[in-house]
């Protein structure tokens, strides 16, 4: 899983190929919620490596928790839900 999903695209009237950019659809919230309070000022990115085992899934956890864009740190205490993908 990737926050974005890309295709390569032509423009047809100056025969440019570009990357076009599509932002893919909400993250579930699962039935049975999982949530895990940070200890110290945590990082987005390590706890999505640890839960995810991929540091690139730092977005979903901050798209579950309606973090303000561009939020990797996490202050101390803070009660994070963290959906299955």
């Amino acid at each position: 899983m990737n926050k974005y999903q890309t295709d390569l695209t032509i423009d047809k009237s100056k025969n440019i190929p570009y990357l076009q950019t599509v932002l893919l659809s909400d993250v579930p919230a699962e039935e049975v919620p999982f949530y895990y309070t940070t200890r110290g000022n945590e990082r987005l990115d390590i706890l999505a490596n640890r839960f995810y085992q991929s540091s690139k899934k730092w977005w979903v956890i901050a798209k579950a928790n309606n973090l303000a864009n561009g939020t990797v740190s996490v202050p101390n205490g803070t009660k994070l839900f963290i959906p299955n993908v």
